[in-house]
């Protein structure tokens, strides 16, 4: 839900978008074997190269993530993992990244989670944007979470646009 409100806050600016859930998609672990470092390709073939495709097509990527035990999730954290050959490609990649974070208890750490997709956008050159961190969603409404993501994306929405 909180996706799906960053997205349609980007819709009232005219910004398409798209939604994906790794959770619900084939994606393998990075197997260490370096095979993209000379062809630029992952020998591995699942659903990660949509996101390869779409990696090279969009402006902005939004990495959203539920906290678990003060990191990211373990999928998204294999999404990252598996960008390694966009290293070694060093092709057309977003120009921006931002975040969407939440956590079930009341105060939970953000802290890993935006260090890690900080370094993952310093090191495919986007621009880090900032992210929104949600706590307490275990015991929130579902429009407690949509207005804040809605608002959140707007505001991503306009900086986009003012770069243009």
């Amino acid at each position: 839900m909180i996706c799906n409100s960053f997205a349609k806050g980007l819709t009232v600016l005219g910004i398409s978008s798209e939604v994906f859930f790794p959770i619900d998609m084939n994606i393998s672990h990075c197997s260490g074997c370096d095979s993209c470092s000379e062809s630029g390709v992952c020998e591995i073939t699942d659903d990660m190269d949509i996101f390869y495709k779409i990696f090279a097509e969009c402006d902005l990527l939004v990495l959203a993530t539920p906290t678990h035990f003060s990191g990211p999730s373990s999928k998204i954290k294999t999404v990252i993992d598996r960008f390694q050959p966009a290293w070694f490609r060093r092709g057309k990649h977003p120009r921006f990244a931002a975040a969407l974070i939440s956590g079930g208890g009341k105060t939970p750490n953000f802290n890993n989670t935006i260090s890690i997709f900080k370094a993952f956008s310093a090191t495919a050159e986007m621009k880090w944007l900032g992210h929104l961190g949600i706590p307490n969603t275990d015991e929130l409404e579902l429009h407690d979470v949509s207005g804040p993501a809605f608002d959140y994306g707007k505001e991503i929405g306009l900086t986009l646009v003012n770069s243009l």
